[in-house]
């Protein structure tokens, strides 16, 4: 925007809870070196933003409403349309499985609600400096999974020659499948359910009984499955 100073950071906020937004806007006031450009409740909303108005770094939800994209999908899209944002992502959901795909997708870092708002800000200058961000307990969550892959991966990522995987996706019922094949692709449990007009309940139940019959005891260890499901 025309009336920001030289080294101040353009910030947009994309979060549908009212309280979240106005936290934002209440706390970047007293910040002299960021500045917030807009906090938006939807995706529509952002894009309009996105386009009109020039944003350094953008704080992500990464579970909207029911009624929007949200997870890895939104953040594929809106990369796809501006390239260059910097995306940091917040969620309630801090799970070291799906931070790990964010990144993937291009987010610059990821930060849990249940952080301060002095460390969400540290993020986002850090992020806005070109730098990612993870908090040091989720990069240490990070790191035990990918040890735990190197030592699962004789188990559930077997050679083609080995049938094991496909015996235990057989376990599965067609609708465990299709919840499972969304979630890994990024869409939250309330867009599964308004996908295949189910309730909520049912499809986190199927959720958790494919993860039993998998013999997966965490998200992170159903990402391994990923390349067989997909």
């Amino acid at each position: 925007m025309s009336d920001v100073s030289e080294g101040v950071i353009r910030i947009a906020v994309l979060d549908d809870h009212p309280m979240i937004r106005n936290a934002f806007e209440f706390s970047l006031a007293a910040s002299a070196d960021m500045q917030l450009v807009a906090a938006c409740a939807s995706r529509q909303e952002m894009l309009s933003v996105l386009r009109t108005h020039e944003v350094d770094v953008l704080v992500l939800d990464y579970l909207l409403g029911e009624n929007d994209v949200d997870g890895l999908l939104l953040i594929r899209q809106l990369l796809s349309h501006f390239p260059q944002l910097k995306i940091l992502v917040s969620s309630s959901v801090e799970s070291p499985g799906i931070v790990k795909l964010i990144l993937r997708a291009g987010g610059w870092g990821f930060i849990g609600k249940s952080k301060s708002f002095r460390e969400i800000s540290e993020a986002i200058r850090l992020v806005a400096s070109g730098s990612k961000f993870l908090t040091e307990d989720m990069r240490l969550q990070i790191e035990r999974i990918a040890e735990t892959d190197g030592e699962m991966k004789m188990y559930v990522q077997p050679s083609k020659a080995d049938d094991s995987v496909d015996r235990l996706l057989k376990t599965l019922t067609p609708r465990e499948i299709e919840v499972i094949r969304c979630y890994l692709n990024g869409m939250s449990l309330g867009q599964i359910a308004q996908k295949f007009a189910r309730h909520v309940k049912t499809i986190s139940g199927q959720k958790q009984s494919a993860l039993r019959k998998l013999g997966c005891r965490s998200d992170a260890e159903l990402f391994l499955f990923k390349d067989h499901i997909l």
